[in-house]
């Protein structure tokens, strides 16, 4: 009888370890990155950004697009806005927390530069948003980067 409720109690353990590992490995989108890329950019005032080559990716965020099931990236055609939108559909969730290392790392780098003469720019920076949903990532430094997560969201 004893060995019946420790048993009871391992299996709820395991069921509990089940529905936690379940819940934090986030949705699995199979959403094509150029769709989700498309949603997102209709959300923003793409006037003045420009889609990046792969190169700008590796050399803005040290990434190697290869890595990944997709790569969008836009930047801003001026030098002195910050403006950005990065969307990384990745082949593994694994692969998050180096994209969140390099989205940090370019951030801060961005914070640096602007420190002291460019406080709107600044003002952007501070309110970015980071939004990793699953195999998703989405990167957004832009006065409607809500908006721009809310399209991404939805296209997911």
């Amino acid at each position: 009888m004893r060995y019946i409720g420790i048993l009871k109690y391992i299996l709820l353990l395991l069921l509990l370890v089940f529905i936690v590992k379940l819940l934090s490995s986030g949705d699995i989108s199979k959403a094509k990155p150029e769709t989700v890329a498309e949603t997102v950019t209709k959300a923003l005032d793409m006037k003045e950004l420009s889609q990046a080559d792969n190169r700008m990716v590796k050399r803005l965020y040290g990434l190697n697009v290869n890595d990944y099931a997709g790569v969008f990236l836009y930047v801003s055609d001026s030098n002195m806005k910050v403006e950005e939108l990065l969307i990384v559909k990745l082949k593994d969730t694994g692969q998050s927390e180096q994209v969140e290392a390099a989205v940090n790392t370019r951030l801060e780098s961005q914070l640096a530069s602007f420190e002291g003469y460019g406080p709107e720019q600044c003002k952007l920076l501070n309110d970015h948003v980071l939004d990793i949903k699953g195999n998703y990532i989405l990167y957004v430094v832009n006065k409607k980067a809500k908006g721009a997560d809310k399209a991404f969201q939805k296209s997911l």
